[in-house]
């Protein structure tokens, strides 16, 4: 049972949060909605809960329709899962009066607790109160209680905004298994590139509003059709330049761009694109550099023009000298 949202707009007075946002979430498929602060992708969220209004476009799952501007599903009607960033616990209920809160008059509703409990791994939890939990135990419970209603869809707010980095790693894959588990259409927004790689199936990229690119981690990997796909990955780096008759030319050389219009353009290269060694003659400079393990992150400054960041063997010394080469093939050519 797939959720769809189609052409959604909203505007806050004169604002445009979102602008004509189309996207839809399989039964059983992760999506990630990535983008910077302010993009509009939360906003976007609560459209699809129904905690705001819709003003313009189509929200359905399943088929049936959920909103419309001429009609509105009540939230507590849709059969739809929502987590929020503070998980907003009930603070006077034990973790399993949490989880049974939105069970009322269901038949197997301790049945289902209990499912929940033991599929989170917090039965050991059970009367606890959300005082007494970890960042990362409320997390839970708050998934537990929101999957306990077996909805179709589940909406998930940057689930991991209020745990530590550390933690946050460790849960991803443990998260990921559990949602996979409930087959239900999952949409999680997230502003980590590395939690969007790690959880989606599919990643739709939004800027200002809009919706720009939609695939699979691999298909943006291998074939990126906007500089934010191209940049989503570790390590990614942009370089400016300029598009002659079809070539993209830059203090690092130039290569064909077919199809990238003549002006001003960047290239976003892989973490792996450049090769650096020193060299006494480039126009590059050390100008910062710090231990990676196994090798060296260094950074190289130049007379104009945003700095590189290189990998090398061994460390230079600040103000070193060093030539870099491009591969080519690992990098993405944009116009603007």
């Amino acid at each position: 049972m797939s959720l769809e949202l189609d052409r959604i707009s909203h505007r806050y007075g004169a604002v445009a949060a979102v602008r004509s946002a189309s996207l839809a979430v399989e039964a059983g498929e992760i999506a990630c909605l990535f983008g910077p602060s302010g993009c509009g992708k939360t906003t976007l969220l609560r459209i699809a809960a129904g905690l705001e209004a819709l003003q313009e476009g189509e929200i359905r799952l399943g088929g049936a329709v959920l909103a419309r501007p001429e009609k509105e599903t009540p939230p507590e009607q849709r059969p739809i899962g929502f987590v929020f960033q503070d998980y907003v616990l009930f603070p006077h209920l034990t973790v399993e009066k949490n989880i049974a809160f939105g069970l009322k008059g269901v038949a197997d509703a301790k049945a289902r607790v209990a499912e929940q409990l033991a599929a989170f791994g917090i039965e050991a939890l059970s009367r606890r109160f959300p005082h007494e939990l970890s960042g990362g135990q409320q997390q839970r419970v708050a998934l537990a209680r929101a999957v306990a209603r077996r909805p179709k869809a589940l909406l998930l707010d940057e689930p991991f905004a209020s745990i530590d980095v550390a933690l946050r790693r460790r849960l991803r894959e443990e998260l990921r298994r559990v949602l996979k588990e409930q087959k239900a259409a999952v949409l999680l927004v997230t502003h980590d590139a590395d939690e969007a790689l790690a959880l989606g199936d599919r990643i739709a990229l939004m800027r200002e509003g809009e919706i720009a690119e939609i695939a699979t981690p691999e298909a943006l990997f291998e074939q990126p059709r906007t500089p934010d796909g191209a940049g989503l990955f570790p390590g990614s780096q942009t370089l400016i330049g300029e598009v002659r008759r079809g070539v993209f030319q830059s203090v690092l050389g130039e290569v064909d761009a077919p199809g990238v219009a003549a002006g001003p353009a960047r290239a976003i290269l892989r973490a792996d694109c450049l090769t650096a060694s020193r060299d006494a003659r480039a126009p590059f400079r050390v100008a910062d550099m710090r231990f990676a393990g196994p090798a060296w992150r260094v950074r190289l400054d130049q007379e104009k023009g945003a700095p590189l960041w290189v990998t090398m063997e061994a460390p230079p010394s600040l103000g070193d000298g060093v030539s870099v080469i491009a591969d080519w093939s690992k990098a993405f050519v944009f116009a603007g």
